[in-house]
């Protein structure tokens, strides 16, 4: 063993966990408890306890574990022993004594695939994937396939998450199920955290309170697209023909985030979010630079904004394109956006996420649509109004349905169309 000075004492709802060897473990509840530190300091502790092992570690995307797991565990929880080493250039921590801890990520089949090369003959020992409740069931399938080591004579995975919406398989199979030990945690379990950080944790609202303060997994209530299901909507990547259809959507933020949505368009008129932009703190110049990129060649029939005259003149200036301004009328678009989940004419890619807004993510806020969509909520207050909270990409998402579905042009809007309030109140009987 080596000589370790940099100590670790697990709060008292740790402990048990710590010593768990049960072949699935969940570390869930509300945020700050301490989740990922016992997570981090226990693989650690197995790299180093059994000599030749082979751990993995990461997210469903590689990058952002190579921006917040691989930080954390070098100098959170590694600190100053002399286990090792770090080779950025292999994602890989190499330990002195012949264990070796990959860092992976699911996001598409190129990364699933380095994750089946891993180990001997793609045997792993010991797994901890940090925020699980981005991973599929099929992602849990594959890490499970390679459950196979036989370094310590026993296996397991570590999840860690905080909650998310009732249905999701983690809830169901895990939790519901039973196919996995389960330990909660709470803020004030943490002793470490800092008296403003719970403050702002208490005063979160609406389904984020719930999920991150209460630590429950829970719906959001008067939830507006309930029509949306995370097995039928949240597809795999794929690339797209290029001489597809593309539209780009964009709502202009600064504080708050700016979005711009890369949408592909098949033959029968079916829409697939491709790639998007979520970042706050960029300027449009910035900004479109990254459109740029994330545009490539690729031709784009229709700019579709938000109204922000400034922002859009900016847009036209530096990509030389023309914009159309959104229809934004919210209710006859959120019904349009509704009608397209409920008739599955409207998919989102798992890895579109072009790049993560880390500072967001800090502050346990959406990253990007799919984050959104389920918290976005009618308001309990006035009838027929969103909650203006965390809905940016939803408008981005509003305004390109609605373009695409003719709300703007004159003849299908007109200013009176009328409204199937039971519709958009999601009656199933409207649908």
């Amino acid at each position: 063993m080596p000589k370790v000075s940099n100590v670790f004492r697990p709060y008292d709802w740790q402990v048990s966990a710590w010593h768990d060897k049960s072949p699935t473990m969940l570390l869930t509840g509300a945020a700050g408890g301490g989740k990922s530190r016992i997570a981090g300091e226990k693989i650690h502790a197995l790299m180093l306890k059994y000599a030749g092992a082979t751990g993995i570690v990461g997210r469903k995307d590689r990058t952002s574990a190579n921006r917040s797991v691989v930080p954390f565990l070098l100098h959170t929880v590694i600190g100053d022993t002399d286990w090792g080493v770090y080779k950025k250039s292999d994602a890989l921590f190499e330990y002195a004594n012949g264990s070796q801890l990959w860092v992976i990520g699911l996001r598409d089949e190129l990364q699933r695939e380095a994750l089946r090369s891993i180990g001997k003959e793609g045997a792993v020992d010991f797994a901890w994937l940090e925020e699980a409740n981005k991973l599929t069931a099929s992602d849990d399938n594959e890490i499970a396939a390679r459950m196979r080591g036989k370094s310590a004579g026993w296996r397991q995975i570590i999840y860690t998450t905080n909650p998310d919406y009732p249905n999701h398989w983690i809830k169901k199979q895990l939790i519901d199920g039973g196919k996995a030990s389960v330990y909660y945690s709470r803020p004030e379990d943490n002793p470490a955290n800092p008296a403003d950080y719970i403050a702002r944790l208490k005063n979160l609202t609406g389904v984020s309170y719930k999920r991150l303060w209460l630590g429950r997994w829970v719906q959001a209530e008067g939830a507006i697209y309930d029509e949306y299901d995370v097995a039928i909507h949240l597809i795999d990547d794929f690339t797209p023909p290029e001489d597809g259809r593309y539209f780009v959507s964009i709502d202009f933020g600064f504080t708050n985030p700016f979005t711009a949505s890369l949408w592909y368009v098949d033959g029968e008129g079916v829409a697939y979010l491709y790639k998007q932009i979520y970042m706050t703190k960029r300027l449009v110049e910035t900004h479109a630079k990254d459109i740029k990129r994330m545009v490539g060649n690729l031709r784009i029939e229709k700019w579709i904004t938000d109204h922000d005259a400034e922002g859009r003149a900016t847009l036209e200036k530096h990509l030389g394109i023309s914009t159309t301004a959104a229809h934004k009328t919210v209710i006859t678009g959120i019904e349009a956006a509704k009608k397209r989940l409920a008739e599955n004419r409207v998919y989102f890619m798992r890895g579109a996420l072009v790049e993560l807004d880390l500072a967001l993510e800090e502050e346990k806020k959406p990253t990007w649509l799919i984050d959104e969509i389920d918290g976005y909520r009618w308001s309990s207050k006035k009838q027929d109004t969103p909650v203006k909270e965390n809905d940016h990409a939803c408008d981005d998402f509003r305004y390109f349905i609605a373009d695409m579905d003719g709300l703007g042009d004159k003849k299908t809007t007109g200013g009176a169309k009328p409204i199937n309030k039971n519709y958009i109140r999601g009656n199933q009987n409207g649908r």
